[in-house]
């Protein structure tokens, strides 16, 4: 019962936490120039999601839901958070600092 609640509490920290990110990112891109930036939580949620997806699959399959490729849905949190899906980027990429921002 503990690990159905922390397991419910991961995908909602990862959910709330995506979505303040969004908010954040919508934020800065409309923030005048030398005024007051918001700052999200840089990495936490899609590291917390992907962990969740991880503990999640093993039980889908115990109850006789195959998933296909469980790398993708371990990783897919790392990209829809938007903190960690512009890291990702950057390091795919190489480009550094604001040069990826524009």
């Amino acid at each position: 019962m503990v690990g159905l609640v922390l397991l419910s509490m991961a995908w909602f920290f990862f959910i709330g936490g995506a979505v303040m990110n969004l908010s954040v990112l919508r934020r800065r891109r409309g923030a005048k120039e030398g005024g007051p930036v918001a700052s999200g939580i840089p990495l936490l949620p899609g590291v917390v999601g992907s962990l969740a997806a991880f503990l999640t699959l093993p039980a889908l399959g115990h109850y006789g839901i195959d998933v296909h490729w469980p790398w993708l849905w371990i990783a897919l949190p790392l990209f829809l958070d938007v903190s960690c899906g512009r890291l990702t980027f950057l390091f795919v990429t190489g480009k550094k600092g604001n040069d990826a921002a524009r």
